[in-house]
């Protein structure tokens, strides 16, 4: 008998010890090539550590000709124009340090810090969305295998914020802590165009709570004091962001008007003789007055993050004005680890498996469109799929009321 029980014993031990081995010689790969290997360095990635090295500097980092230059000195000599960092200048406090390393010391740093932020938001919204603590492990699994998180590492993008920012928030809400709510809020505002709608909702909650209120001042706050480093070191970082933005196109830079994103205002754009680039801001100017209305309508009832946030946030990317690329398509983790949640705490094994079977659909989708190399518009189709997926998984699970309590209601 005693033998039969320390062979389990035994067999978990050497599977661990195997794990470890296995974790160790990944890490030590993962070490190598992101700090020793000599490859070139993502262009997204050059885009940040430029912009962070020149505005440490003194220096304009919003001018074509200066990131060009710096862009070729650290081995990116066959581009066309200069990769153009288009954040606000807040987010100038995350990148100046990078900027302040060696590129390749730098690059290693910045892939850490994204894979760290990509699964401690996992484990927030798990948290967030009310999930069942022993599945949070399946919260990171299905986060680092999702198909735009393989875009966002692989660019070396910083939309990872973004989405620790929406974590955070959520996080705090469910706990009512409205300021540590409105600090990780202030996060979301690095990337602004591709949570409109989200915005507008914290506004119009300021209007009515306390709670709404002290998240606009967490937010503010943090944005203030984001923005005095970029500052101090480069007194006219806002002029020249300004000029940059509202500047034509130059040899040494594309303006944002000549991005090929994969939106649905794009797609309106390319029907209208000439291209207007105000075209492709109709979807947003549709949907902030139609969800205003819808907020007026329901103001009387509470904000209810939890079950909203995912929409919201699929709302917003659906009609972004610009950007929206497949790396920034990682924040449709918000409605999809809120099904997985919804599909744990209402169990239903066939929904369940219709549930992995279109999640694997939707990432061998883009991955097989990655491999292919095809252009950022064809990706136009993923938001509004991922989303009604989403959408009808909860309608499968979702309990019904009884009719006699729903008479009594």
């Amino acid at each position: 008998m005693t033998t039969a029980a320390a062979s389990p014993t035994l067999f978990r031990r050497l599977l661990l010890a195997v794990g470890v081995i296995v974790i160790i010689f990944a890490s030590g790969s993962l070490l190598n090539n992101l700090f020793f290997a000599e490859k070139p360095l993502p262009i997204d990635f050059a885009e940040y550590w430029a912009a962070g090295h020149l505005n440490a500097a003194g220096a304009d980092p919003y001018s074509g000709p200066n990131v060009r230059a710096v862009q070729r000195e650290i081995g990116l000599e066959d581009i066309d124009t200069a990769i153009m960092m288009w954040n606000p200048p807040w987010t100038l406090s995350l990148v100046m340090p990078i900027g302040a390393m060696h590129p390749r010391t730098a690059y290693g740093v910045w892939m850490l810090v994204n894979l760290a932020l990509v699964g401690v938001a996992a484990v927030l919204f798990w948290r967030g969305f009310g999930g069942l603590p022993r599945f949070r492990g399946l919260a990171i699994l299905i986060a680092l295998s999702f198909g735009p998180t393989v875009f966002l590492i692989g660019a070396a993008q910083i939309t990872a914020f973004v989405l620790f920012g929406l974590a955070g928030f959520l996080y705090f809400a469910r706990n009512d802590r409205p300021l540590c709510a409105g600090i990780c809020v202030a996060f979301t505002a690095i990337k602004p165009h591709l949570l409109v709608l989200f915005a507008v909702w914290l506004l119009l909650e300021a209007t009515r709570s306390a709670f709404g209120r002290w998240v606009v001042v967490g937010g503010l706050l943090v944005g203030v004091f984001m923005s005095v480093p970029p500052g101090l070191a480069n007194p006219a970082v806002w002029k020249q962001y300004i000029e940059a933005t509202t500047g034509p196109s130059s040899a040494d830079h594309r303006h944002v008007s000549e991005w090929t994103p994969p939106l649905i205002g794009w797609w309106l754009r390319q029907m209208v003789p000439g291209q207007p680039f105000a075209v492709q801001w109709l979807p947003m100017a549709i949907a902030v007055p139609g969800f205003v209305a819808w907020w007026f309508v329901n103001r009387k009832q509470p904000p209810q993050w939890e079950e909203r946030l995912p929409w919201v946030v699929g709302a917003s990317l659906v009609v972004a004005p610009y950007g929206a690329y497949a790396y920034d398509l990682v924040l449709l983790l918000v409605p999809v680890l809120a099904t997985a949640v919804h599909l744990t705490r209402f169990p239903n094994r066939r929904v369940c498996v219709i549930g992995l079977v279109f999640l694997f659909c939707v990432n061998a989708a883009i991955l097989a469109m990655m491999l292919a190399q095809l252009k950022s518009p064809v990706y136009v189709w993923a938001t509004p799929v991922t989303l009604c997926g989403c959408a009808i998984l909860f309608r499968l699970t979702t309990p019904e009321v009884p009719q006699s309590l729903a008479r009594c209601g």
